[in-house]
């Protein structure tokens, strides 16, 4: 039965196009808050949302919230939430599908910081990798080579800060339960946020309100999705399909947000994500639990 589990290619690529079209759905709902919610009341609901599902979770289901670390646990927590609140600004100042391709960088640092850090051997195709997607941030980031986007820096800095929020995780992965990860880390990221977006959830509008309280539906839905991704088939192969995001941010940014085509943004995007889909499909095999945390 186990086996069967876990060798489900199809069923696999089903949880993670949904888990995709969940997390690109929060990011058009964050998306749709520019210019009527701050930053800070979308990390406050979203963080909420999660926090009671995952408590409801744990009550009626017996999961575990243990946290074994709880040092590495607070690195986690801050640099996760440093890592949304940089993605939830960038996505309410520049183009959507930008926002989203510029965060899905973390692998990519996530593979090189894994070097530098950790001490793990780096195959010299990760570093074409890296290279690959460095040439595609640039024509995001800077297509002229003389001036560089504040906004679109956010967002890269966003997936660099992931990156180190994914490291935290894998660090986490023997001492604590993946429920307990999250939890905690969307506990944290309530109570920061929440004297920053005290003053506005006091005059929010209830269309804004239902807005900020669906990131956190699509943002458990998206875990759940990719949670069973990875347990149905090898992160190797299934990782790979997590770069749908982006064409879902893409899609909505065109549709809902007309979002205009330029070809270097494009090009860019596509450089990055083929890169990232290579180097996902050709790291070692490694267990779900770490991966499962996407809530940065």
């Amino acid at each position: 039965m186990d086996e069967e589990k876990i060798d489900s290619p199809k069923a696999a690529i089903a949880w993670m196009l949904l888990a995709s079209v969940a997390f690109g759905s929060g990011s058009a709902l964050v998306k749709s808050t520019s210019g009527d919610v701050g930053v800070w009341t979308v990390v406050f609901g979203r963080s909420l949302v999660i926090m009671v599902m995952l408590l409801a979770w744990s009550q009626f289901y017996g999961a575990s919230l243990h946290i074994g670390d709880r040092r590495l646990m607070l690195w986690r927590s801050a640099i996760g939430l440093s890592a949304m609140f940089c993605y939830f600004y960038s996505v309410q100042k520049i183009p959507l599908s930008n926002a989203v391709t510029l965060q899905y960088t973390s692998p990519l640092f996530v593979a090189l910081f894994s070097g530098a850090i950790l001490r793990e051997r780096v195959p010299p195709l990760i570093y074409g990798c890296i290279l690959v997607s460095f040439i595609g941030t640039i024509l995001i980031v800077s297509p002229s080579l003389q001036y560089i986007d504040i906004d679109a820096t956010i967002a890269l800095i966003s997936g660099i800060f992931s990156a180190f929020a994914y490291l935290a995780v894998r660090g986490l992965r023997t001492s604590s339960s993946p429920d307990g990860i999250v939890f905690w880390f969307a506990a944290f990221c309530t109570v920061v946020s929440l004297p920053f977006a005290a003053g506005e959830l006091l005059t929010l509008k209830l269309y804004d309100g239902l807005t900020v309280i669906g990131v956190g539906i699509c943002a458990g839905i998206g875990q759940t999705g990719m949670t069973r991704a990875y347990h149905a088939a090898r992160a190797a192969y299934i990782g790979a399909f997590s770069y749908a995001t982006v064409i879902i941010g893409g899609i909505y940014g065109w549709l809902i947000f007309h979002q205009e085509l330029v070809w270097g943004d494009a090009l860019g995007a596509a450089l990055i994500i083929v890169s990232g889909a290579l180097l996902v499909v050709s790291i070692p095999e490694e267990k779900p639990a770490k991966i499962a945390d996407h809530l940065s």
